[in-house]
């Protein structure tokens, strides 16, 4: 299975020739990064806010091919005033040929014991690290050791060039694994991921559009 980030909380995961893409972004709504031009077989956005929401960006393939994952939502929050500031999250867990993959969009609230035991023990978890108008990362670390996913990639934080002034940068999330040696800095964006892949925080580089 492959993983590749595109920026902000943008994905592209394809498997034994099926495809999704993951809230894909506007240019003017997500911190500095280029228009994208996708094609997927599906995609999957986790809320309506312009640089997750950006679904005319991919061009779906409309081949005739089953979905192969089974798709489970948890719909929470953007925010920690039951949605009042800026609306619902959604939360899509993937189960998908023996894999299990989560990814939190812009989940900015608590979590229940029923949302964290839903989500417990995933193969892939795409999280938060950058905080700005979602959970900052001294919140998000503790969950990511919470839910105990074997491969952790933090998303939605500033990078060189990119993000909001107010974003945190990744090391603010990285740095708080130390001294334990399981952070892993990618040269590319893209991750492979099998039943082998060893326990780590998986740092996919920007690669552009």
């Amino acid at each position: 299975m492959e993983i590749k980030w595109l920026g902000h909380s943008c994905f592209k995961i394809t498997h034994e020739g099926y495809s999704v893409v993951i809230d894909p972004y506007k240019s003017v709504g997500s911190y500095g990064y280029p228009e994208l031009h996708l094609e997927a077989d599906a995609v999957l956005c986790s809320h309506e806010h312009e640089g997750h929401n950006n679904r005319a960006a991919v061009k779906l393939t409309g081949a005739d091919k089953p979905c192969p994952y089974t798709l489970s939502v948890i719909d929470t929050f953007h925010d920690t005033s039951w949605g009042l500031l800026r609306g619902a999250n959604k939360i899509h867990v993937l189960d998908w040929d023996g894999y299990k993959l989560v990814h939190m969009g812009d989940c900015g609230s608590i979590l229940t014991d029923n949302d964290k035991s839903e989500l417990f023990g995933a193969d892939v978890l795409m999280i938060n690290a950058g905080g700005f108008r979602a959970m900052p990362s001294d919140k998000t670390k503790p969950l990511a050791d919470e839910l105990y996913a074997n491969v952790v990639i933090p998303m939605h934080y500033a990078h060189d060039g990119y993000g909001n002034r107010r974003q945190e940068r990744v090391e603010a999330f990285t740095d708080q694994y130390m001294p334990l040696p399981i952070v892993k800095f990618y040269d590319t964006n893209t991750i492979t991921i099998t039943k082998q892949t060893p326990t780590q925080v998986a740092v996919l580089k920007y690669m552009g559009k």
